[in-house]
């Protein structure tokens, strides 16, 4: 008669050790790069052309105490011949678009921003019309970097310069940036 064995092998619900990691796949092609975005650079836009007087107060509420003191802040305005050209403010001898000249100095406070018209070369107030007003627009640039010891205003100019852009050339800014004009 023969004699028949069974053995039972059991496991005991471990597993073994991993294997060792095979070798990486060569890489795939590279993407397209994506569009550089403004998210943090804001232009705001006024019609200053119904404007006359020698002070010319703009309300924008996003001039923040905090805004002032980090972030850079670029305006821009057009003489009233419409042009199209804008000329930095504030602006020495700016050309009013009628034959004239002014000089300009900028107040910036929080929620405001002034722009007041001088005769040339003095400091007595002018008076303008709204025939030689056009557009004021304002570029706000936030600040990324405070931590070099450097304001923000400084580093953002600083990249400005290093990149080569003229921050009293409107269309080079507004390129920059990838704003419209």
């Amino acid at each position: 008669m023969s004699l028949l064995t069974i053995c039972i092998i059991s496991c005991d619900g471990k597993d073994g050790a991993d294997g060792v990691d095979g070798i990486n796949g060569a890489a795939g092609p590279a993407g397209d790069n994506g569009e550089d975005g403004n998210a943090n650079v804001n232009t705001y836009v006024y019609d200053l052309s119904s404007e006359s007087g020698s002070s010319i107060p703009v309300d924008l509420p996003d001039l923040t105490q905090s805004v002032i003191d980090n972030d850079l802040i670029i305006g821009y305005l057009q003489n009233g011949a419409g042009s199209g050209t804008y000329y930095p403010v504030p602006a020495s001898v700016w050309p009013n678009g009628t034959g004239g000249f002014y000089d300009i100095a900028v107040d910036i406070a929080v929620g405001k921003y002034w722009v007041h018209f001088y005769q040339v070369g003095t400091q007595t107030f002018m008076d303008v019309t709204s025939v030689e007003l056009g557009k004021l627009k304002i570029v706000i640039a936030e600040s990324t970097n405070t931590t070099t010891g450097k304001s923000g205003k400084e580093s953002i100019r600083e990249s400005l310069k290093s990149a080569g852009v003229d921050i009293n050339d409107y269309y080079a800014v507004m390129d920059y940036f990838g704003l419209d004009y």
